[in-house]
C-alpha cells in the first residue's frame, strides 16, 4: 500500500490553546487522541492530535512534518472531553491541561520495554469487623450507586468513626474484573501509613502517585495504569489526570483539605475536577471529611450530592471535653505561652501515662524580628513578608520563597545595627518546644513540622514512634491535623486559636474551624476520653464557641447564612485576576489597561486593581482584580471577555483564579 500524506492538528503540551497543523506520512490514517512529538520552532514538544484532515485548505502553507506518533498509547475521547472542561472552565490554557496529562512525557516514547511494577504473590488479608453503623453506611453507599445515581456522596463522620473502612468495604465492589480505583489525598505525607492499611485490608499493595516519587518508580506506575494492572491507586492532585485503563471509582479523602487547589502554574481545584471527571466518566464518586467544605454542604443542601453520615466514634462512644481559657485573663511572664490550665492538663496526662499534642499553625521559633534600635522589622528580599527565626538552623527564613539568612552577624538593613540589638516578636512552635522543654524537663518531646520531617521515610519513622509511645508530648503544625491516628494521645492543647481569625479572607472562619475540629479529634480516637484545651483571645467568637459546645452544625448553618446574606460563595460567584512581572512600572500599566475596560454589568462588583497582600512574591510584583458576582452567573464568560478587550503587555504575566480559596 502506498503511504498518504495526513495534514493533523495537534494540542502540544505548552501554554498555548489553539493546536498547530503538521504533515504526516503513512499508510494508515492517524486517530484522534494519539500522542506525537512534533517540532516546535528549535525544539520539539509532546503534544495530541485532535483532527485528520486529508486535503490542506491552503496550499502556500509550509509545514513540518510530524516527528513521532507513540505507537500503543493515545487519550481516548473521555480523557479529552475532560481537558477541554478543565481548561474551559479554569480560563487555563488547553495546552497547559495536557501537560499536567502527559506530565511523564518521555514515557510514551521509551523504546526500550518498560520492566513491570512487581505487585505482592497475595498478602493475609485482615479480617475488619465493621460496626452496625459502619456497615449500614456502607450498605447505604451502595444502595445509591446500584441506582446508577452518580451525584457525588459525601461520606461525613466524626473524627475517629471510622470513614475509611467504611469506603475501604464499598472499594471491595469496585475492583473485580480488573476495575481501578482512585484514591485521593491532600498531602504526599499520608500515603505511608494508608499503604499498610489497604495491603492489610485487601492483601496487596497499592500504586502511589505524586511529585515525590522516582522518575523510574513513575514509569512503572504509569505503565501498570495504562494497562489496567494496577487496581487501587493513591495519588495527589495530579494523579487526577492519568490514563486511566478502567477507572471506575474516585474517593477524595479530606475532601475539605486546602491543599487540593493548586495556586500556581494553571490554578484549579482538585476536588472540583474529580467531581467532573466522575459525571464524564460516569463512575461514582465519594468525598469523605469530618469537617465538609462549605461547598459541599451547600450542594447537599440543595440536592445536588447526596450524604451519608456516621454519628459515633469506633472505639470510643464518648465525646472529648473542651475548655476554653480566655487568654486576656491570663498572668503570662516573659516568653510564657501555655496557660495555667493547660500546664496542669499535661501534667496530669503525663502522671497517666498518656500522649499530648500542642497545636500551634506557625513554623519556626518566632515570626518577626526586630531591630531593637530603630523599629525595623527584617523582610523578605524576593517577598513582601517577614522573615520567620529558626533556631534549629540558626537562621532567618522566608516561608514563601525559600530565602534565608544566618542569624550570626546580621545587621539591620536600616542602620545597620549587630545581631545583639534584635528581638523576637510573636511564638512559633520551636518557641514552644522551648517552653515545654523546661516546665517538663523530664518528658519525651518531638517536633511535627515540615521544618523538622524532611523526607517521607522520616515521616513514617515518627509515625511509628508517636504510636509506640515513643514521644510524651507532640507539638505539630497543620502537618499533624491530617487525619493520623494515635490510639494513646489524651490531650490537645491549642496555641493562639484564633491566628487565622485575623485578616480579610472571607473564608477564615471555614479554614479555622476545619484546622480546629481536626486537631480536637486528635485526641480520644481509642479507650481513652479526650480532652481539649483552647487558649483564644476571643472567647466570645462564634466559631470559638462553636466548637466549644461541639456544634458542628451550628456553625455551618451560621457560615451559610451569612454567606448567603452577602451573596459570597458558594452563594454568589468569585474569580480573582493576578496581574504580575518583575517590573512595577509595567504592572501598574498593566493594571491601567484592564481598569480602563472594566465590565460594566448589574450586580457586578470589581474590586481593585490594588496590591495583593503577598504584594512582591519570589521576585515578582502583584496586583489583583477581585470579580464579585451576585448573581452567580458565567463568571467565565465575564473574564473572558474582559480579557480580551484588554491589550496584554509581553512582559507581564495575568492568570485567572476562578472561585478563589486563597486571598495572598
Amino acid at each position: 500500500m502506498n503511504k498518504i500524506i495526513y495534514y493533523i492538528d495537534v494540542l502540544l503540551a505548552h501554554n498555548v490553546s489553539e493546536e498547530f497543523t503538521y504533515k504526516h506520512e503513512t499508510i494508515e490514517k492517524p486517530r484522534v487522541g494519539m500522542i506525537v512529538l512534533a517540532p516546535l520552532r528549535s525544539g520539539e514538544k509532546i503534544g495530541v492530535i485532535t483532527k485528520v484532515n486529508s486535503v490542506l485548505n491552503d496550499s502556500k502553507i509550509k509545514l513540518k512534518f510530524i516527528k513521532e506518533i507513540s505507537p500503543e498509547y493515545r487519550l481516548n475521547s473521555k480523557m479529552i472531553k475532560f481537558l477541554n472542561w478543565v481548561s474551559n472552565y479554569n480560563l487555563i490554557d488547553r495546552g497547559l491541561v495536557l501537560k499536567m496529562i502527559l506530565s511523564h512525557s518521555k514515557f510514551y516514547f521509551k523504546k526500550k520495554k518498560t520492566k513491570e511494577l512487581t505487585s505482592n504473590i497475595k498478602k493475609n488479608i485482615k479480617a475488619i469487623k465493621l460496626s452496625l453503623e459502619q456497615k449500614r453506611t456502607s450498605q447505604d453507599i451502595l444502595k445509591i450507586f446500584q441506582q446508577r445515581n452518580f451525584k457525588p456522596v459525601l461520606l461525613d463522620g466524626v473524627p475517629g468513626s471510622g470513614k475509611t473502612e467504611v469506603y475501604f468495604d464499598v472499594i471491595k465492589k469496585f475492583i473485580k474484573d480488573g476495575e481501578q480505583v482512585l484514591i485521593m489525598f491532600p498531602e504526599v505525607s499520608l500515603t505511608g501509613d494508608f499503604v499498610n492499611r489497604i495491603e492489610e485490608r485487601f492483601g496487596f499493595s497499592p500504586v502511589v502517585w505524586h511529585s515525590k516519587i522516582s522518575t523510574a518508580y513513575k514509569t512503572k506506575v504509569l505503565k501498570s495504569i495504562i494497562d489496567g494492572t494496577s487496581q487501587i491507586i493513591i495519588g495527589a492532585r495530579s494523579s487526577l489526570f492519568l490514563p486511566y485503563k478502567n477507572l471506575s471509582m474516585i474517593v477524595l479523602d479530606e475532601e475539605h483539605d486546602s491543599s487540593y487547589k493548586q495556586e500556581e502554574q494553571g490554578i484549579y481545584h482538585a476536588r472540583d475536577m474529580s467531581v467532573v471527571k466522575s459525571s464524564i466518566e460516569d463512575i461514582p464518586i465519594i468525598l469523605t471529611s469530618a469537617t465538609p467544605s462549605l461547598e459541599t454542604i451547600f450542594n447537599v443542601m440543595n440536592k445536588k450530592y447526596n450524604k451519608v453520615s456516621i454519628k459515633n466514634k469506633y472505639f470510643n462512644q464518648e465525646e472529648n471535653e473542651i475548655f476554653i481559657v480566655n487568654m486576656k485573663k491570663e498572668k503570662l511572664k516573659k516568653d510564657q505561652w501555655l496557660s495555667e490550665k493547660l500546664i496542669k492538663e499535661i501534667s496530669q496526662t503525663l502522671k497517666k501515662k498518656q500522649q499530648t499534642l500542642l497545636y500551634i499553625n506557625k513554623r519556626g521559633y518566632a515570626p518577626v524580628i526586630i531591630c531593637k534600635s530603630c523599629g525595623h522589622k527584617i523582610t523578605c528580599k524576593n517577598c513582601s513578608s517577614y522573615l520567620v527565626e529558626h533556631l534549629k538552623n540558626k537562621k532567618l527564613l522566608c516561608h514563601h520563597c525559600g530565602h534565608s539568612i544566618l542569624t550570626k552577624g546580621l545587621e539591620c538593613p536600616s542602620c545597620q545595627n549587630n545581631d545583639s540589638h534584635f528581638i523576637d516578636y510573636g511564638v512559633g512552635i520551636e518557641k514552644i518546644f522551648t517552653e515545654i522543654s523546661k516546665t517538663f524537663p523530664l518528658a519525651k518531646i518531638c517536633l511535627f513540622s515540615s521544618d523538622h520531617i524532611k523526607s517521607q521515610d522520616e515521616l513514617e519513622i515518627k509515625v511509628k514512634q508517636i504510636k509506640d509511645h515513643e514521644y510524651d508530648i507532640i507539638i505539630g503544625t497543620q502537618l499533624i491535623t491530617k487525619g493520623y491516628h494515635f490510639p494513646n494521645l489524651a490531650c490537645v492543647g491549642i496555641i493562639d486559636a484564633d491566628m487565622t481569625l485575623k485578616g480579610g479572607d472571607l473564608r477564615a472562619s471555614e479554614k479555622t474551624y476545619q484546622a480546629l475540629y481536626q486537631v480536637s479529634g486528635r485526641a480520644g480516637r481509642a479507650q481513652t476520653k479526650g480532652r481539649v484545651i483552647i487558649q483564644t483571645y476571643y472567647p466570645e467568637n462564634e466559631t470559638i464557641q462553636s466548637l466549644a459546645q461541639l456544634d458542628r452544625d451550628a456553625f455551618y448553618e451560621n457560615e451559610i447564612y451569612y454567606r448567603k446574606l452577602n451573596n459570597l460563595p458558594p452563594s454568589g460567584k468569585m474569580a480573582a485576576i493576578i496581574v504580575s512581572g518583575n517590573n512595577i512600572a509595567k504592572v501598574r500599566e498593566q493594571c491601567s489597561i484592564m481598569f480602563g475596560s472594566i465590565p460594566n454589568i448589574s450586580e457586578l462588583e470589581i474590586y481593585g486593581p490594588a496590591p495583593a497582600p503577598l504584594s512582591k512574591l519570589k521576585g515578582r510584583h502583584r496586583q489583583r482584580f477581585l470579580i464579585h458576582d451576585k448573581k452567580a452567573r458565567n463568571m467565565q464568560k465575564i473574564v473572558n471577555a474582559w480579557l480580551k478587550n484588554s491589550k496584554s503587555l509581553s512582559s507581564v504575566n495575568i492568570s485567572v483564579d476562578i472561585d478563589p480559596f486563597s486571598f495572598v
